[in-house]
């Protein structure tokens, strides 16, 4: 027996029938039963705030970001194609102003994907302060959008829940949630919806033990995922432990 895979549809209803209500058939954000629409936006808010805990499934460290260098626009001498209407050149071919020079220096623009970023080894390297304006990267200690380098970040993305299904973010790195995850996502979420819709304080206690148990099952699989270690190894390093026959093999 293959188990079903959670998706925003089953989700909403586990949520519903928690709280006493009748499931629904879409979710489509025009129903008429306004709780149906509360429900639906409780999970889309807890699905973000479970995303921006940083788990080891939407997190990648030493990601390089690089800023878009090359040749000036036309207007700085590079090279210009004008309609083909302009007196003296009727078949529109290009015309060279003069040499392009080379830009040193331009934005890093950032996937709408992204729900945070860091420098890698910020505790280390204090060059920088970088955030998150405008869809571009910022610098705090120089104050500018402007980069003359690349620079590697660790980066913190948005994760479909369910794949194929629009949540207002375009994604462009194809995360999902683990099924682990989605059940402790819809638990949150029905904890929160039968705190606001119902006034049952037995019913609220019960959804958070159920709560309380899925984030259990999330800490599990994130320990057996990251293989974390309080030496702090550097990205793409490892470490083999002393092993005592080594000693009696002269190693």
């Amino acid at each position: 027996m293959t188990l079903r895979n959670e998706t925003l549809l089953s989700a909403t209803n586990s949520i519903l029938s928690s709280i006493g209500q009748a499931p629904v058939f879409n979710i489509d954000g025009n129903s008429s039963n306004p709780q149906t629409n509360l429900v639906s936006n409780i999970l889309d808010a807890t699905i973000l705030d479970v995303l921006n805990e940083e788990w080891h499934f939407n997190t990648e460290k030493n990601v390089e970001f690089c800023p878009n260098l090359g040749a000036a626009p036309a207007n700085m001498g590079g090279t210009a194609t004008p309609p083909t209407n302009i007196w003296g050149n009727p078949f529109g071919q290009p015309i060279a102003l003069s040499a392009a020079p080379v830009i040193t220096e331009a934005e890093i623009f950032v996937d709408d994907d992204i729900l945070r970023l860091d420098i890698t080894d910020d505790d280390i390297n204090r060059q920088y302060d970088i955030t998150i304006r405008d869809g571009m990267l910022y610098d705090k200690v120089n104050h500018t959008f402007l980069w003359s380098h690349c620079i590697k970040c660790d980066v913190v993305y948005f994760a479909e829940f369910d794949q194929g299904v629009d949540q207002d973010v375009q994604t462009t790195h194809g995360i999902t949630i683990p099924p682990v995850f989605k059940r402790y996502i819809t638990h949150r979420a029905g904890t929160r919806a039968a705190t606001k819709l119902t006034n049952n304080l037995n019913l609220i206690k019960a959804l958070a033990q159920q709560e309380l148990l899925a984030r259990a099952s999330c800490m599990e699989y994130e320990c057996n995922q990251t293989d974390a270690s309080f030496f702090g190894f550097d990205h793409n390093s490892h470490y083999k432990s002393y092993r005592p026959y080594q000693t009696m093999l002269r190693r």
